[in-house]
Parts: structure tokens; sequence; C-alpha cells
């Protein structure tokens, strides 16, 4: 089962959608701000709990690419036949491994009409010490997994606590202090994880041919800028580059999170009406 959350405009018009999908370790809750301003703007929107987060189902906490495509391919199957829904005018929304996961899906779901990113993950960032602890860590997972049927689950919260989500400080707190996050973090699969630091998206983007839009906040430090511009350059499509400054990696919380948001808005409302 995939959990959802709904959002229409105020209008009765079918209104064209974005599915939105959040990073690991995260939750479909974090979009409800942005979901409100899509609807301002007359923009319907399908939040998930990816595969393994939340209320959905799944292994808890795991990131499986492929697994989330099927999801956002299920929720573009909802949205196809939903009353509110204008046809042949629907659209995806990731942040983080979430926009690894929309990537993923516009090489293989032609339904889906535009694409937007938020600090995506398309390749490794973890420098060599990094790699190789954590390599160790999920060869010891696949030996936990053989012998126990799971994974190897650590309390990662003072290594994820280090780095900071957001750039302005209340807003990187308040998540760091969330029951929910705290929760995850302490409880991370090994090798459940990998997908979430680890991908070769970059290796499969000039196949997509909708218009993607690439967003990343200039103070990311889980995931830096580079990688955006790397996306960008690799995509054969029409697309953009907008570098956010004032951001970190969770944009959509952040201190320009508004800029966000009427960039996503924008570019749904330039290919999908």
């Amino acid at each position: 089962m995939i959990a959802g959350i709904m959002a229409h405009p105020a209008s009765a018009t079918p209104a064209p959608a974005l599915v939105l999908c959040h990073g690991a370790l995260d939750f479909k809750e974090n979009f409800e701000e942005l979901q409100s301003f899509l609807a301002s703007r007359g923009i319907a929107s399908l939040a998930l709990d990816m595969r393994g987060h939340g209320a959905s189902g799944g292994k808890r906490w795991h990131v499986d690419i492929k697994a989330w495509v099927d999801d956002i391919r299920c929720a573009v199957d909802y949205l196809s036949v939903n009353p509110g829904v204008r046809k042949g005018a629907i659209g995806a929304f990731g942040f983080s491994s979430g926009g690894t996961a929309v990537l993923e899906a516009a090489v293989v779901e032609d339904r889906l009409r535009c694409v937007s990113t938020l600090d995506a993950t398309v390749r490794s960032t973890l420098g060599l010490p990094d790699v190789i602890v954590m390599c160790v860590l999920c060869a010891l997972g696949l030996v936990k997994r053989f012998m126990t049927g799971d994974d190897l689950r650590l309390d990662m919260s003072r290594e994820f606590g280090k780095v900071p989500a957001a750039a302005d400080e209340v807003v990187n707190r308040s998540w760091q202090e969330d029951a929910r996050v705290r929760r995850m973090w302490s409880d991370v699969p090994f090798p459940g994880i990998w997908s979430a630091f680890v991908t070769d998206t970059i290796r499969r983007v000039h196949r997509i041919r909708v218009p993607v839009l690439v967003i990343h906040g200039d103070k990311d430090r889980v995931d830096p800028p580079k990688s955006a511009v790397i996306l960008h350059e690799a995509l054969r499509c029409p697309r953009r580059l907008c570098i956010v400054a004032g951001n970190g990696h969770m944009g959509h919380r952040d201190t320009n999170r508004h800029a966000v948001f009427d960039l996503v808005a924008s570019w749904a409302k330039a290919h999908l009406v």
C-alpha cells in the first residue's frame, strides 16, 4: 500500500497535477506548504509516502529507487482517472532521492509531461573514506540479512546530525528534533539505505524527452550544487537550471522556499496547461 495526500485547487475545473516525492528518511507531510501553494496557483498535487516510509508499506526506511518508480507510476494511474485532474496534464516533482526517482520514472513513464527536481541525487558524492565505511556496513548488512532476514540497523543520529539539511538554523533544528526524524535516524538499514548515497542515474537522464527543471540550493552541504550543473548538462530534453541563493539541501522548507514553490508552479503551468 502506498499512502498519499491529495490536494485540489478551489476551482471545480479539472486541474493539472503533480506527483510529489520526498527524499530518503522523509515523509509526505513535509510537502504541506508546497501543496497549499500549488493549489493557490491552480495545480493539484498528490504527495506520496514513498515505499518503506511514512504510512506506506515496505521495509522500513529502505530506499529502493526501482520500487519508488513503480510507486510514481501507480500515482500516475490514480491521477489519470481522477475527475479533478485534467487529462494528459500530469507531471512530477522530486526532492533528493525523490528527485532520483522522478528522473528514473521520466525515462520509462511517457504519461509524465514534465519533471522538476530539487537537490536531486544523481551521482555518488561520498568521499573515499565514507565509501569505504558504507561498503563495509553494507557488506555486514548483507551477512546479517542472509542469517536473519533483516538488514543491519544502526543509530546514525550523530553522523546525520553533523550535516545541516537547511541553511536556516531554525528550520534545521526543527528538522533534527522532529520525533519522526529521530526515529528514522536511529534505525538506518544497511544495505537498505545504499541507493540514497550511491546512484548512477546520471547515466540515463539523456533518455528523458519531457521538459526538466533542475533546482538546487547554493548552500547545499548534503549534495553540492555541482551535481545540478552536471545533471543539467547531461539532459538532452528542454531544460532549465536554477540555483537558489540562501537555500540548503531541503529547499522546500528553507529560507527561500517560496522561490522554489514559484519555480515549480511556473514550470508546471508552462508545460501542463
